[in-house]
């Protein structure tokens, strides 16, 4: 899909924005390109990367969505996939992972269902998309819907803080925060045209970083409604953001074809993943912080975010995949995309045990 652009922008340097901001005691600092001392190393080639097998099976394909899919969640007892459609199709539909058959469906959006959350505390079901639209539900009551007309363009990204407090939505026209319950409109984050592609949510609970369509990063400080830290990560749109649940290390993926490490205390380009051979459109870390999943025309990637080791590539998509999603206790993985199926793949204790053997941690 092809997004609007804006006109291109000066990024003032990071480091005349920030040089250091120490929270609370905890001894970290948000990255600062004054002080980037890129320890990158070579990622290791596919061909060169011993692919980890055992523990992770193709559970379920869902298939029944007409378009492709464009969004991915899964319900808060992990025992239902949700999955969002495209242009044509803005409905969600609910999967059954154990009899692997379609449960229930639900109008959500006038158009494409481009981002979907459901909340810590289980209690509510969020979507918005093309239409610009913000839904609420109070999960399972899909009767429940209660909508907001503030964006005016496509919304493309949201989280909520680890409270259940409080919701970020990141669209082409700028970011907004949302109360959760009852669901209202607080305030917009800086003036209006602020890009948000992608969103992560500190662990804090009240830092949250966005990515935009030229490859900067931004740290918003949701209690004093300020830009606290800013920085250009890739050349290219910024499709996925991540924190560790550690607090220790930022993700960040972009349509430039790479996904980079970087160390949230001293600032510093830790390593750049290389291996898709196209954009990446969306990533996807495991509640533990272990694995990460990365999704792109040549199919889903898993990485152990510790050592950057390539783990897996699934090659079972027909078409380009869009979306990837971890269920809450991190045993399973869906993926979805232009194929129009959702896959299921279910990572056994095991699997994740293995990664802290010789063998496949180093």
């Amino acid at each position: 899909m092809k997004y609007q652009h804006r006109p291109k922008r000066r990024v003032t340097p990071f480091g005349l924005i920030l040089t250091g901001l120490v929270l609370f005691g905890q001894g970290w600092m948000l990255p600062s390109q004054g002080q980037l001392i890129r320890q990158q190393r070579e990622a290791l080639s596919e061909q060169e990367i011993e692919s980890v097998n055992l523990g992770i099976r193709l559970k379920q394909r869902f298939a029944g969505h007409t378009t492709p899919i464009r969004s991915l969640a899964f319900s808060p007892d992990g025992k239902t996939v949700i999955s969002g459609g495209g242009t044509n199709e803005p409905f969600l539909k609910f999967w059954s992972i154990e009899h692997g058959d379609e449960v229930d469906t639900l109008r959500a959006q006038s158009s494409a269902i481009l981002t979907l959350a459901v909340s810590p505390n289980g209690k509510t079901l969020v979507s918005s998309g093309e239409d610009a639209d913000l839904h609420f539900w109070v999960w399972p009551d899909k009767d429940s819907k209660v909508s907001f007309f503030d964006h005016y363009s496509y919304v493309l990204d949201l989280v909520v803080t680890p409270d259940s407090q409080l919701v970020i939505t990141g669209a082409l026209d700028g970011l907004r925060v949302w109360t959760l319950d009852p669901p209202h409109f607080l305030y917009q984050l800086e003036d209006f045209g602020t890009p948000g592609y992608a969103l992560a949510m500190h662990p804090n609970g009240f830092l949250v970083a966005s990515g935009d369509d030229e490859g900067t990063v931004s740290f918003w400080n949701l209690r004093d409604k300020t830009v606290v830290s800013k920085f250009t990560a890739h050349s290219q749109t910024i499709s996925g953001l991540a924190i560790t649940p550690d607090q220790k290390t930022l993700i960040t993926a972009s349509h430039d074809s790479t996904i980079k490490i970087w160390d949230l205390a001293s600032g510093n380009l830790l390593d750049t993943w290389r291996g898709h051979k196209g954009k990446i459109q969306s990533i996807a870390l495991s509640p533990n912080g272990k694995l990460l999943a990365s999704a792109s025309l040549d199919g889903v990637r898993l990485w152990n975010v510790e050592t950057g080791r390539l783990l897996r590539h699934f090659k079972d998509h027909a078409d380009w995949v869009n979306v990837v999603a971890f269920s809450p206790d991190g045993q399973y993985l869906a993926s979805g995309g232009f194929d129009k199926v959702v896959n299921l793949w279910e990572i056994s204790p095991a699997f994740y045990q293995s990664l802290n053997l010789p063998r496949f941690s180093r």
